[in-house]
C-alpha cells in the first residue's frame, strides 16, 4: 500500500456530535480548524452576508464564486465529462478550493445544494463523491454533506442555515435592483456607483451589528429611491431567465447581454430551487396518502395529528419539518421583496411555490420529482402576468429535466405573443448562433414593449 493509498479519511463521528479527523482525534464542532465549504456560485452580495453570518456565530466558511474557465480546468483532473455543468462545476469548485485556499491544518467539510432523489444526476452524488474522495486521497475532507436533521445539521444552528439561504437570497434580490438601476438610472456611471457604496454600507452595518437585514435593507431602499432616474421600470423592456438549478453557473452571459441591450433581465429566484428540495417529502407523503396534485399534497389537513407509527411517523414528522422550513422562507421572500421594493426598482412580485408547481402539474407530473413541472410552470405563469416581453428558458445540454421542459414549451409558446427562446449550453458561455438568437429576442422584446407603452399611453389619454 502506497503512502498516498494509506490517507485516513475524516468522517462524523456515529453520534454525529462530532469529527473524527485523519488522525483519528475527536474535534468539536466549536474547533476553529473546521470550514465549511459551499462549492455552487453564489452572489456577491449573498457571499459576503453569509460569511459575515457565520462569524457570528463563531463559524467559518467559503462560498464559491461565478462558475469560471479556471473552475472547469480543474473539473476536467476528476470528471470523465459526461456529468452535467452542476457536478462538473461543483467538483471543479471542490478541487480549485483544497489547491488554493485549504490550509494544511484545516478540517474541510464540502457541502452540497442538493440532496434529493428523483430523475436528476445529483441522485447519483453520494456515490460520485464517494468515489471521488477515495481518488483524491485529501487528509481532514469530508465529502458531499448536506445539512439536515438526520445529521444534526453537520454540527450547524438551524436557525443560522436558515438565515443563510435567506441571506443569499436578499443578495439576489440586491442584484434584480441593480439590473433594473442600469437600465433606468439619469446616469448609469454614477447612479451604480452610488448603488454599490450604498450596498456595501448596509452589509457592513449588518456585520458589524449596527442593523439587522430589516433595518438596514429599510434604510437602504430609502436611500437608493433617491437615485435620478430617466424612465420608470414599466416602460423600459423586460426578459426573464428561466430554469432549474443549472442556472447558478451558466447565466452570466445571458444577464451581461440583455443588460449591454439596455433591457433589464431577471434570473428566476433560487428559492424555486430551495423549495423544490423542501417540497420533496411533501410531494411523496401526499402521493402515498393517494393526493396526485400540489394543492391537494401541500393542504394543511394533510400535515394535521396524525396516528402514523414507526418509519411512516418518522416520515410524517419530516414532512412537517420541511413544510415549516418552507413556510418560513416564503414568509421571509415576501418580507425583504417588500422592502427591498421600497427602491422602486423591483418589478415582480413574489410567486407562490406551490402555484406554479400547480400551473405546471397540468402538462407534467410534479410527482415526476424533477425540475421539470417548476420550470414548466414557471413559464405559464410568467406569461398570465404580463410583466415581461420576452423569455428564456436557459438549460444544458445534458440535463433531463431541463430538455424535457423545453420539448413540453415550445408547443405552449408558439401560441403566445411573449418571444421566447430555448438555449441549452455547455458551461457559462454562448455561441454566435445562440448570440443571434438573443439578438432576435431583444428586438421583439423591445418592439413588445413599445407597443404596450403606446397602449397605456392611450387607454391614459381616452
Amino acid at each position: 500500500m502506497t503512502e498516498i493509498e494509506s490517507v485516513r479519511r475524516a468522517r462524523f463521528s456515529d453520534d454525529l456530535n462530532h469529527i473524527i479527523d485523519s488522525n483519528g482525534q475527536r474535534v468539536d464542532f466549536e474547533d476553529s480548524r473546521i470550514v465549511y465549504v459551499d462549492p455552487e456560485p453564489r452572489n456577491s452580495y449573498g457571499r459576503r452576508l453569509v460569511i459575515n453570518l457565520f462569524k457570528k456565530y463563531n463559524r467559518n466558511i467559503r462560498v464559491s464564486g461565478e462558475t469560471d474557465a479556471s473552475i472547469l480546468q480543474y473539473a476536467k483532473r476528476i470528471c470523465s465529462g459526461r456529468e452535467c455543468l452542476a457536478s462538473v462545476a461543483i467538483a471543479g469548485a471542490v478541487l480549485k478550493d483544497i489547491k488554493e485556499y485549504k490550509k494544511e491544518d484545516e478540517i474541510t467539510i464540502y457541502r452540497t445544494p442538493i440532496d434529493n432523489h428523483g430523475p436528476c444526476q445529483n441522485g447519483a452524488w453520494p456515490v460520485l463523491w464517494d468515489t471521488f474522495s477515495r481518488r483524491l486521497n485529501v487528509k481532514n475532507a469530508i465529502f458531499c454533506a448536506f445539512p439536515k436533521y438526520t445529521n444534526r445539521y453537520l454540527g450547524l444552528n438551524r436557525d443560522m442555515l436558515a438565515w443563510e439561504n435567506i441571506n443569499f437570497i436578499v443578495g439576489q434580490y440586491l442584484i434584480e435592483a441593480r439590473n433594473a438601476l442600469h437600465c433606468v438610472a439619469e446616469n448609469r456611471i454614477n447612479a451604480l456607483e452610488r448603488f454599490e457604496y450604498l450596498t456595501s454600507e448596509f452589509i457592513d452595518s449588518v456585520k458589524d451589528g449596527k442593523k439587522t437585514l430589516n433595518t438596514g435593507l429599510v434604510k437602504w431602499a430609502k436611500e437608493v429611491a433617491k437615485i435620478p432616474l430617466k424612465a420608470s421600470i414599466e416602460e423600459i423592456p423586460k426578459v426573464l431567465i428561466f430554469g432549474g438549478l443549472n442556472l447558478m453557473f451558466d447565466h452570466y452571459p445571458l444577464e451581461d447581454f440583455f443588460l449591454e441591450k439596455g433591457i433589464i433581465v431577471k434570473v428566476v429566484d433560487i428559492i424555486e430551487t430551495m423549495s423544490m428540495i423542501l417540497a420533496e417529502s411533501t410531494i411523496r407523503f401526499g402521493f402515498k396518502k393517494g393526493y396526485l396534485t400540489p394543492k391537494d399534497q401541500f393542504n394543511e389537513k394533510l400535515l394535521g395529528v396524525s396516528e402514523l407509527e414507526g418509519n411512516e411517523q418518522k416520515e410524517f414528522q419530516r414532512t412537517r419539518r420541511n413544510k415549516s422550513a418552507l413556510n418560513f422562507l416564503n414568509s421571509q421572500c415576501k418580507i425583504f421583496r417588500r422592502i427591498i421594493g421600497k427602491s422602486g426598482l423591483l418589478f415582480d412580485p413574489f410567486i407562490d411555490f406551490v402555484a406554479l408547481f400547480e400551473e405546471g402539474n397540468k402538462y407534467v407530473s410534479s410527482n415526476s420529482l424533477s425540475e421539470t413541472p417548476i420550470i414548466t410552470g414557471r413559464f405559464l405563469h410568467s406569461i398570465k402576468e404580463g410583466i415581461y416581453d420576452g423569455l428564456v428558458n436557459l438549460g444544458t445540454f445534458n440535463c433531463q429535466p431541463a430538455m424535457n421542459s423545453q420539448a413540453i414549451i415550445r408547443p405552449l409558446a408558439n401560441k403566445s405573443d411573449i418571444p421566447y427562446a430555448a438555449i441549452d449550453c455547455e458551461g457559462p458561455w454562448i455561441s454566435t448562433n445562440q448570440r443571434r438568437l438573443l439578438e432576435t429576442i431583444a428586438i421583439q422584446a423591445k418592439r413588445l414593449r413599445k407597443e404596450k407603452n403606446e397602449k397605456l399611453i392611450q387607454k391614459a389619454s381616452s
